[in-house]
């Protein structure tokens, strides 16, 4: 019989040694990712809601030029065209129309991509309450006799362990606290 017992507690211990643990339990993962975004923004002003000054003025007497020249080139209606890049985020543009030596209109439109950043976190659950159950073999020095029996583990959410074993040979319960 005492065989027997020896056997069984060396095929338990084989079986415990050569199977795979699995641990389960994962990281939190973080994840951040940077999504650009376009943004157009338009907007017209006419020309006698814009102040001025005037700063200077010259006077320029040609004797070549005719005064139909000078009305013509007066009474034109001319635009111009500028492009502003600002740093890395996009375009501004802006147009001026100017008649009669007056701004009539400006129109200001940008086309700018602007970073968002999107930051996702995976929080992980919280561990369970977790039960083990167990074979055990034990060997007494005081007169040699071997005993086999059962124990049962308990863990807890808050990394406590507390075991209970019994043998053949006698009783033992444990605690154990994470530090």
């Amino acid at each position: 019989m005492k065989d027997i017992v020896i056997v069984l507690l060396v095929a338990v211990l084989i079986f415990f040694i050569g199977s795979e643990a699995r641990y389960t339990k994962s990281e939190p993962i973080i994840v951040s990712d940077t999504v650009y975004q376009e943004k157009t923004f338009t907007k017209f002003i006419k020309g006698n809601s814009i102040p001025f000054v005037v700063l200077d003025t010259i006077y320029i007497i040609d004797r070549v030029t005719d005064t139909i020249t000078i009305v013509k080139d007066y009474n034109q209606v001319k635009v111009y065209f500028d492009t502003m890049r600002i740093d890395s985020i996009g375009y501004a543009y802006i147009q001026d129309t100017i008649s009669q030596n007056k701004i009539q209109g400006r129109g200001f439109s940008a086309n700018f991509n602007l970073p968002t950043i999107t930051i996702t976190k995976l929080i992980e659950q919280k561990s369970k309450n977790q039960l083990y159950l167990g074979f055990i073999g034990d060997l007494k020095h005081s007169n040699g006799q071997i005993g086999i029996g059962g124990s049962i583990a308990l863990k807890t959410a808050k990394n406590t362990l507390y075991t209970a074993t019994a043998t053949m040979n006698g009783y033992s319960f444990g605690y154990y606290k994470k530090f």
